[in-house]
């Protein structure tokens, strides 16, 4: 797959005769093929042929590191390195005190070869040379360093796979019981696939359940309980009022023998479905128990929303919103493991113990049988008020004596009327559920009422009209509550009645039935595939946080050495690891080349005063520099002059760095050249000894350190403190104690970077489940845990993953590494001209230009810094503007890199011998 992002400088480093094909290899896939060669000075002719071998996979852009030579006072360069795609950094031995190749040496170079692999870097030095004469210069520099205390580091990246490994504690997903899903995904996380899987819902195209043969036995015992039920409430409202008590439709209406039809159709749909249920048991429907479904009027079809085929998709989606979610590898096993048991199907026998709860045959046994009919009101009120009714119709003078009485005997005969025409009896009398209406009860207290009245009408010798208007309000008293009597104990009758119960039992068996059809009958297949996919998914996903917990028990990883073995950095090519620019879009797609620019756009680099001297008062410093002011004891007369703090703060492990997968885009050529015995100290380097906190203790040559034999996915410092010594002079550091938002960084690095590796399992669980795991992904995760760490080395992880899912929103360098970027503000606006250094000793100078206007000078920054700069001091806020500025994608180095030409003369191009070396 084509690269989206540009890539790094290989390193081929030709003083230790490796070979250039590893390098060739290494970038047969890169649009633009970018090579940084380090080389002694006497050996670029000798070397013209590895040049132009570099070539032979078609263009590509070189940039010479040529070492050495301190007696030399002129270059030959080869025709391969001349501009406008090639070009020289002559760096001669007299500013170090010890002989190319050794550990010191290279420990110097360490710094200037992480900034020049830096595409962005590169590209623009390389422009700088097109426009210096012959394309060799030597450069002057001035770097600022932020880096993370050791102590920092570990803790972040202890606590990182910490919060990535986790504990065993799943995440609800438990989707709604009831409803009909619709579309879009469920609140709790789920997609609507899965929801379906998971819950009672039911698919929309399964909502007019057609799966019901029309006609067939299953839906004629639906529609007859139905029919029943809506016969016994018709037959109920006709019994309630007036028409109830006094009409032809309460007489006709027989309520229990409703409901005796409405029991026996409830037990005939009910052991319809329990046969049902019955037939499609197991595991899977057989075409046998098809075919007596269908016998039973049930046609299992396929369901659109929900199949085999889309369970994977849906399970992948899950998963991966899981992992974004940055929830622990742990945890997302569990629930993983959770929805595995929750969507495996139980079988449908398995509901018969839900069919019985739902309609139990007690229950429908008990229908028929009617409640007692009873009265309302209290017995007291009742004959209060049909006294105190007969009253009123015996105040007639003279005929309540006969008004009275039949009041009462008419209340009587409503009692009996209400008694005769019960809901609870049957006509036939068959089913009687007996009652009682207070017949005799309301005679007594209506004639004591009726003499009562008579009494007092005579006594208080009332008109005539007054009587008769008396005796037509009594009657109207009568009738009107005895209608409301009828119609409220019809009502408790009713209630008292079980067909509130068979309206639930049917509708829950309906449910119960469509739950069967839909999840054990016809998503079987999907569920079945859904439980073991998700298994084989939570074994994987298991088996990476084994591997960050045996990464986290091992100890601090970050002070430990790295096997010789051990595979090649994110950079190394497809032959060195795994390659993870191929899962994704590079972060770099969107990020413009950086501009490059004449010297005159940056400013004069010599003042008038300094015109003959490119490093006096007008030039680099603010005076005179001798050997001691550039970092050196220079002793003309000795090859061997001390260095101070060059080299000294790197130590021999430095060269352990470049054979382990230090650097981005070292090739694997120049890491043997340490690797494989050719640096004189490589194989006697000090290992850190993780039991002695960090020391490095020595071991024989050719001899793994005890750290790797003990942790072989151990990795060694890229790079040793800058507490062990100054460094170069031109290089300044540092360090911070960690920001707010590392730990998150990489745990969320690590989170996709887990997605991605399950990525290379998704066929495979969505083809076999049962295979998918047979094969580990230890491999991967391991190198997933290596690469994030070397991020967190190198450059604290400021520079986002080929894989980070929103790299322009990454934190900052003052979020990562807890330091603030001032510094770096006020070194970019001064130009960095008061502190740079030229890497050439004194008696070089004059092989130097004298032209002021010749040297080329740029400045050069992580684009971390700008990126998690606050909005007041941002983009705008930086010196000269940030088109002036080259912005590195990653790195954890600043400054200012002038590139100062060599006097005409003092180069000659020329041709090599036909039998150079190869």
């Amino acid at each position: 797959m084509e690269q989206n992002r540009p890539a790094h400088a290989v390193v081929v480093d030709l003083r230790h005769g490796a070979p250039v094909t590893g390098a060739l290899k290494e970038t047969e896939h890169d649009r633009t093929r970018r090579f940084l060669v380090i080389d002694g000075a006497a050996d670029l002719v000798d070397h013209q042929l590895l040049y132009e071998q570099l070539y032979s996979y078609g263009p590509a852009r070189l940039l010479c590191l040529a070492t050495g030579a301190p007696g030399q006072r002129q270059l030959h360069r080869p025709l391969p390195l001349g501009p406008p795609e090639a070009g020289v950094l002559w760096l001669p031995d007299t500013l170090v005190g010890a002989a190319p190749g050794t550990d010191r040496f290279d420990a110097s170079l360490r710094p200037l070869l992480e900034l020049l692999v830096e595409p962005a870097v590169f590209d623009c030095v390389l422009g700088q040379l097109a426009d210096v004469p012959h394309g060799v210069a030597v450069p002057a520099v001035h770097v600022l360093e932020h880096d993370l205390t050791d102590e920092a580091r570990s803790r972040a990246w202890r606590q990182a796979l910490e919060h990535l490994t986790g504990q065993d504690l799943p995440v609800s997903v438990t989707p709604p019981e009831q409803g009909t899903t619709s579309g879009g995904a469920r609140q709790d996380g789920l997609t609507p696939e899965l929801s379906l899987l998971l819950g009672r819902s039911v698919p929309r195209s399964l909502a007019d359940r057609p799966w019901l043969t029309p006609g067939g036995r299953t839906d004629t015992r639906h529609e007859q309980c139905l029919d029943a039920l809506h016969d016994t409430r018709e037959a109920y409202e006709a019994v309630r009022g007036v028409a109830g008590l006094f009409g032809r439709a309460g007489k006709e209406a027989d309520l229990p023998a409703r409901f005796e039809s409405l029991a026996d159709a409830l037990a005939a749909y009910r052991a319809e479905v329990a046969g049902a249920l019955a037939d499609g048991g197991g595991d899977r429907i057989r075409p046998e128990q098809r075919s007596r479904l269908l016998e039973r009027g049930i046609e299992l079809t396929e369901v659109p929303e929900v199949t085999r085929a889309s369970v994977g998709p849906a399970l992948r989606d899950h998963t991966e919103r899981l992992l974004g979610q940055r929830l622990p590898l742990r945890s997302v096993a569990a629930t993983l493991n959770a929805l595995s048991g929750r969507s495996a199907p139980a079988g449908s026998t398995a509901r018969l113990r839900r069919l019985d709860e739902t309609c139990p045959p007690e229950r429908v046994a008990e229908l028929p049988l009617p409640p007692p009919f009873l009265m309302r009101l209290p017995w007291a009120a009742d004959a209060g008020l049909t006294l105190l009714i007969c009253c009123v119709a015996g105040l007639w003078p003279g005929a309540g004596w006969f008004t009275g009485p039949l009041c009462a005997a008419a209340a009587a005969g409503l009692a009996a009327l209400m008694l005769r025409r019960r809901p609870g009896r049957s006509r036939d009398g068959r089913l009687d559920g007996g009652g009682d209406t207070r017949v005799l009860t309301r005679l007594a207290a209506g004639a004591v009422g009726g003499v009562t009245g008579a009494v007092a009408g005579t006594a208080l010798s009332l008109p005539v009209w007054a009587g008769a208007v008396a005796l037509a309000v009594a009657l109207t008293a009568l009738v009107l509550p005895a209608i409301h009597a009828w119609t409220a104990a019809v009502d408790d009758w009713w209630g008292q009645t079980d067909w509130a119960f068979a309206a639930r039992a049917v509708e829950g068996i309906d449910e119960l039935l469509a739950d069967t059809v839909v999840h054990d009958w016809l998503l079987a297949d999907a569920r079945y595939h859904c439980s073991d996919a998700a298994r084989a998914v939570a074994v994987l996903v298991g088996s990476m946080a084994d591997t960050v917990e045996e990464r986290l028990g091992a100890g601090p990883s970050a002070d430990r050495a790295l096997p010789l073995d051990e595979p090649g950095g994110p950079h190394a090519g497809p032959a060195g690891g795994f390659d993870w620019d191929s899962w994704g879009d590079g972060a770099d797609d969107d990020r413009p080349e950086p501009t490059v620019t004449d010297a005159a756009s940056y400013g004069t680099a010599f003042a008038d005063g300094g015109a003959h001297d490119p490093f006096g008062a007008g030039g680099f410093g603010t005076g005179t520099r001798t050997g001691r002011d550039l970092g050196t004891d220079f002793d003309p007369g000795s090859g061997d002059a001390a260095v101070p703090g060059f080299g000294s703060g790197f130590g021999s492990d430095f060269t352990s760095g470049f054979g382990g997968p230090a650097a981005p885009g070292v090739g694997a050529d120049f890491r043997s050249g340490f690797a494989d015995g050719h640096a004189p100290d490589a194989a006697a380097a000090s290992a850190p000894d993780p039991a002695a906190g960090g020391r490095s203790v020595p071991h024989a040559a050719g001899e793994r350190s005890p750290a790797a034999e003990e942790h072989p996915h151990a990795l060694r410092s890229l790079w040793p403190s800058g507490a062990d010594g100054d460094g170069p002079p031109w290089l300044e550091r540092e360090t911070g104690d960690g920001g707010p938002e590392l730990v998150d960084t990489l745990v969320g690095d690590l989170s996709h970077g887990a997605a991605l590796i399950l990525a290379s399992r998704w066929a495979a669980v969505e083809r076999e489940p049962a295979t998918a795991t047979r094969v580990p992904l230890r491999p991967l995760m391991n190198e997933l845990l290596d690469e994030e760490h070397r991020r967190l080395i190198k450059d604290a992880a400021a520079a986002p993953p080929p894989y980070a899912p929103d790299p322009g929103n990454r934190p900052g360098i003052a979020g990562l590494l807890g330091v603030s970027s001032d510094r770096v503000r006020r070194l970019l606006a001064d130009g960095g001209t008061e502190h740079v250094v030229p890497l050439c000793g004194a008696e070089h100078r004059r092989l130097l230009s004298k032209d002021p206007h010749a040297a080329r000078r740029f400045r050069f920054a992580p684009e971390a810094l700008r990126r998690g700069a606050e909005p007041e001091t941002g983009q705008d806020a930086w010196p000269a503007a940030a088109e002036d500025v080259v912005w590195t994608a990653g790195g954890r180095h600043a400054g200012v890199l002038t590139l100062v030409p060599m006097r005409p003369d003092t180069v000659r191009s020329v041709r090599g011998e036909e039998g150079g070396t190869r």
